[in-house]
């Protein structure tokens, strides 16, 4: 299909809404379409293939693709990974686990007023989604994004916001 350009046939398009959660796997060929607004969690990788570009320019030129190496590693027809999501209601606050793995836990928690949450992580990637208030007496609003170290011991989160955090 890659070979004879029969991209229809190779790529399914799903239908997305905000606050979709999305687990991409390995060998799962995907893109993102213009005017999509999406927040990136993922282990470090320093290998990415270029299979197709939509014909873009850079410089006046078609980008290098990398057809070979990704029909090596492309897990074709894909099957998106099941998994169950689970919220748990808190004092001040919501955490819905969207995914927990070998490699990292992502959740998103939703504050309303004040809400105090104990660390026990190695550290926490924060990114505000929506909404603002304070942690720690910082201000934070959507768009802010932080790393709390091992060091801070409780959250004190103030305000309305969702968050995606992520750890390992």
């Amino acid at each position: 299909m890659i070979h004879g350009g029969r991209w229809n046939e190779l790529i399914r398009e799903i239908p997305i809404k905000k606050g979709d959660f999305f687990q991409i796997e390995p060998g799962c060929l995907h893109a993102i379409k213009g005017g999509t607004v999406i927040l990136e969690t993922q282990q470090s990788s320093d290998i990415t293939y270029l299979v197709y570009d939509y014909d873009r320019l850079q410089n006046g030129k078609p980008r290098e693709l990398h057809i070979e190496k990704s029909i090596d590693v492309i897990n074709a027809p894909f099957t998106p990974p099941a998994f169950k999501r689970t919220v748990t209601e808190k004092n001040g606050y919501t955490t819905e686990q969207l995914i927990k793995c070998e490699y990292y836990t992502v959740e998103k928690i939703t504050t309303s007023g004040k809400a105090e949450i104990n660390m026990g992580k190695s550290f926490l990637n924060v990114s505000v989604i929506s909404g603002s208030g304070t942690v720690n007496g910082t201000s934070i609003k959507k768009g802010s994004n932080f790393i709390v170290p091992s060091t801070c011991k409780k959250l004190v989160l103030e305000g309305n916001a969702e968050l995606i955090v992520s750890y390992v």
